[in-house]
Parts: structure tokens; sequence; C-alpha cells
């Protein structure tokens, strides 16, 4: 018989981890090897575990499911497949998981099968892209704050100036960069602020007004 995929889980709503845990556990094909409520502690513990997958929540105290999801892959990199379970559906937040390397990325309206589907597919290697994600923004789909940070950019202040300006936090900037970065098939700041003028985009700053 092969060896059952070894899950863990990450999410501080009780039920949610509650249900979930008791619904993979009913599966033959998986084990979980692990419960946790704060990322600092799954970071501490998970060696020991050695898990196959990571079902982890975006929200979440003390660090969130990005940054996790960050230094998860800086360690463990292919080892340890990554699957987010967020309530949250922003396409900047998909976008970046995705940029991260995720395997999958759902909403926690999923439903259990689904789920089961993505732990399944993610040990095949499989990475499932949402429907929302096979067609990329064109740059003249920049929001108006993604337009106002552009600007900022341009104006060479750093992301905390930024943050400050706008009122928003620092990891929200770097998430309307993400963006920005992708729709305008850039990699770097000067590259967005480059394109920026090309298309048009800083205009009216380029002329001062």
């Amino acid at each position: 018989m092969e060896q059952p995929i070894k899950v863990l889980l990450l999410d501080d709503h009780p039920l949610v981890m509650e249900g979930l845990k008791n619904r993979l556990e009913r599966e033959p094909d998986m084990q979980i090897v692990g419960t946790f409520s704060d990322p600092r502690k799954l970071l501490a513990d998970i060696q020991g575990l050695n898990p196959d997958v990571a079902v982890i929540d975006i929200s979440m105290p003390g660090m969130n499911g990005f940054e996790l999801a960050e230094e998860l892959k800086r360690t463990y990199a292919i080892t340890i497949k990554l699957i987010i379970l967020s309530g949250y559906v922003y396409d900047e937040y998909i976008h970046k998981a995705y940029e991260i390397g995720v395997h999958a990325y759902l909403s926690k309206q999923a439903t259990y099968p689904q789920i089961i589907n993505a732990i399944r597919q993610s040990m095949l290697g499989h990475r499932l892209v949402p429907e929302r994600m096979t067609t990329l923004p064109r740059a003249d789909q920049l929001t108006p704050t993604e337009r106002e940070v552009l600007k900022w950019i341009a104006l060479e202040k750093t992301n905390k100036e930024i943050a400050l300006e706008l009122a928003m936090s620092q990891r929200t900037v770097e998430y309307h960069m993400a963006a920005i970065n992708r729709k305008l098939d850039v990699k770097t700041r000067i590259g967005a602020v480059a394109k920026g003028y090309e298309l048009g985009l800083l205009e009216r700053l380029y002329n001062g007004n």
C-alpha cells in the first residue's frame, strides 16, 4: 500500500480547522500530521512533522500566509506543496500566491471534494490555476489606486513613504506594486515607470501637471 499524503493545516478559526481535519481524515490516502493556529509555531515544528502538503490561510496573527509561504518555499522548495485556502479572492492576492509558487489558491467557499482534489493534484505536481488567471489584465486596466502608486514610484518614493501618502500598509503597497508589474509586464520599479511613460499612464506627471 502506498504511503498516505501527509497533510498539515494552518487556520486560526477552530471550527474551520476542525471541520477540514475531520473530513480529510476520512480519506484513506491522507494523514493529518499537524494542525496550527500560529504560523510561528508551525515553522518551529514543521521539520519534525515532514508534511507533503501544507494547507494554509492568508489572514493569520503575527505573520500572514504570504510571508509564511515565502519562508516555506525558501526553506523546503518543492519538498512541501502549498495550498492557500482563503476568504480573500482578490486578483492581486491570487497572482501573488502563484508568483510565490503555490500549487492551488482556493476560496474558503470551496467544497471539501475541491480541497481534496487540490491536495491530490499537488502531489502529482499539478498547479491548479483559477480560470480568472488565464487572461492577464491589460495595462489600461490599472485601478485608480494602482495608478496612484505608480505615480509615487515615478517620484522615487520608498514603499514606506508611499504607504504614508496613501494611508495603507507597506504590505498593501507591495501587493499593488506586484499587480502593476504584472499588468505592465515588467519586473522592476524602473521598468514600471518606463512602461508607464511609454503607455501614457504618467503623461500628466511627465508634463509637470
